[in-house]
Parts: C-alpha cells; structure tokens; sequence
C-alpha cells in the first residue's frame, strides 16, 4: 500500500474531520508526526553518587588524617579530579594508597561513602511515544502529501 493510500484511510477517521474541511494540511502532518509523550518504560536506575571533597572531609577521614595523606605532591589536585569526574575506577585506586595513612574507622567511612548511590539525575519520567505516522510506518509526512492524499 502506497504512503497516499495509507494518508488517504486515515484521513477517514473522524478525528481528523475538522482539519480535512478547513483543508488545513500543515496542522493535520503536524498532528500525524507529533509525538506524544508516554511514561518511560525503564525504571529510574541508582548510580554512584557523586561526592565532594567536603563529604571525604566530614564523613570519611579526619583532618590529622587529611594532612599526613595530602603531604604527597599532587594527591590532592589528583583526588580532587577523579570526584569531580565521579570515576569510580580511580577513586578506588586513590582510596588503595590512601588506606595506608588513615584508621579502620576512617576506612570505613570512605567504604561506606564509596557504595552511595542517588537516582538518575538524567532519568525522564516520560519520554518521547511514537508518532501516528511512524506507527502507519509512513514518517515523515508532509503537507504535501496530505494534500496529494485528499484530492
């Protein structure tokens, strides 16, 4: 079946009437290739939370701690870096060298900071649906072709 036979069935249904008697064929492709919104299918995902060098501060190690780990150039530029780009990976690995200048409880804490998770920040509740064109498996549609498919 022809994209203008298709246009031409669906132009049938009454939903379409008021726009097909006022000829209005840019509001009527514009309603085919609409896409209406619709609750996303996928759950909200946890991620790694994202900390700051406050959290390590306040909730992981404790400022003697802070300044004997931080007497190693660059480590605190470093440590900066990998949680501001929330890489878990090489927080892990800073967190290995890190453990041999802090407490059990200090290690603890930074464990316990390191399994936080928060919802996606990215995640949608309702995203783009197909349109009625792309269900008629003729997207795009243009005014054109609702014209052609009405005369």
């Amino acid at each position: 079946m022809s994209k203008i036979t298709i246009l031409r069935d669906e132009l049938e249904l009454s939903e379409y009437e008021q726009l097909v008697t006022a000829q209005n064929f840019p509001a009527i492709a514009s309603l085919l290739n609409q896409k209406p919104l619709i609750n996303n299918p996928v759950p909200q995902e946890k991620l790694p939370k994202q900390l700051t060098l406050v959290d390590l501060f306040q909730q992981g190690i404790t400022p003697q701690e802070a300044l004997e780990t931080f007497k190693i150039p660059g480590l605190l530029d470093r440590i900066e870096m990998v949680i501001n780009a929330n890489d878990r990976i090489n927080i892990s690995i800073l967190f290995e060298i890190v453990k041999t200048f802090i407490s059990q409880n200090s290690k603890d804490n930074l464990t316990a900071l390191l399994a936080l998770t928060e919802p996606d920040p990215n995640w949608q509740a309702q995203i783009p649906g197909q349109s009625r064109a792309e269900e008629l498996k003729i997207y795009p549609v243009n005014e054109q072709e609702v014209q052609e498919a009405l005369n």
